[in-house]
């Protein structure tokens, strides 16, 4: 199991856009990816979930990756959330 933690710098939160960008690239990858922000869970594949977390600017969310490709699960996410909301390692 793999897991990163992002935060979320857009004034806008999480928004519509970004929540596309996640899902398209889970979408990539046979690894389970669930994000979780304050006590919410989302499937990163389900954009209707990850908007329906309202995470707003400020907010953690951290990335939790299992599965045979979950090294470039990882790897992919980060890359998305480094355009868009800017990850920490954990």
């Amino acid at each position: 199991m793999k897991s990163f933690k992002c935060i979320v710098q857009d004034f806008k939160g999480l928004d519509a856009k970004t929540a596309m960008q996640l899902a398209r690239k889970a979408q990539e990858y046979s690894s389970v990816i669930i994000v979780i922000c304050a006590e919410k869970k989302a499937n990163v594949r389900n954009v209707m979930e990850l908007v329906g977390l309202k995470a707003e600017a400020g907010e953690e969310l951290i990335f939790a990756i299992d599965g045979e490709d979950e090294e470039q699960a990882e790897t992919g996410l980060k890359a998305v959330c480094q355009r868009c909301l800017q990850p920490d390692s954990l």
